[in-house]
């Protein structure tokens, strides 16, 4: 997944702005798939409802592409590293997400190993929190979105790339800026 966006950021350095704009065009949401804003007030309403559940695993997914299945493993140990180690990748928790996961951890008494642990089972499943997501979905009065790990992960890819392309476009105008400085005709 990493060589993805190493490929991804390789690409739009060498891309005039209009093909990169049109990659970033080709991540965003379509029509009945979530998108930025809308996920911004499942958050709100799952605060508000407290499906803190939900909450922590749209805010996980968005915040940094994990698959459900990774964030269910997730442990106390690997967040208070800040880092989820994969065979194919290696995952960076944000300081904001690490304190809110910790402090879930700790209101369920995990103070190590799996932090979704269920009431009955072992271990949360996808499926409990898809049903939780679906409950602020209707909440909030979203039913028609297509709230799921793929679109979830979808617009954290959009997210990314939307950034990469502003990050890139100001760091090449500040470099023409300082050329033009150094070597500009008037100088």
């Amino acid at each position: 997944m990493q060589e993805i966006f190493q490929v991804q950021e390789q690409t739009l350095r060498h891309l005039p702005k209009e093909r990169t704009q049109k990659l970033v065009d080709a991540q965003k949401p379509q029509q009945n798939e979530l998108t930025r804003d809308q996920y911004l007030e499942l958050l709100k309403a799952a605060r508000k409802r407290g499906k803190m559940l939900a909450y922590l695993a749209m805010r996980a997914i968005v915040s940094t592409g994990i698959w459900p299945q990774e964030l269910l493993a997730l442990t106390v140990e690997e967040v208070r590293t800040g880092e989820i180690r994969t065979a194919e990748r290696t995952v960076h928790l944000p300081d904001s997400l690490r304190e809110e996961l910790l402090g879930y951890a700790r209101r369920k008494g995990v103070s190590s190993g799996a932090i979704f642990v269920g009431k009955e089972a072992p271990i949360t499943t996808w499926p409990t929190v898809r049903e939780q997501i679906r409950v602020v979905c209707r909440v909030a009065g979203m039913e028609g979105i297509e709230v799921s790990a793929r679109t979830l992960v979808k617009l954290y890819k959009a997210t990314r790339l939307e950034l990469m392309a502003q990050v890139t476009e100001k760091i090449m105008l500040g470099q023409l800026e300082q050329e033009q400085v150094k070597h500009g005709w008037e100088n």
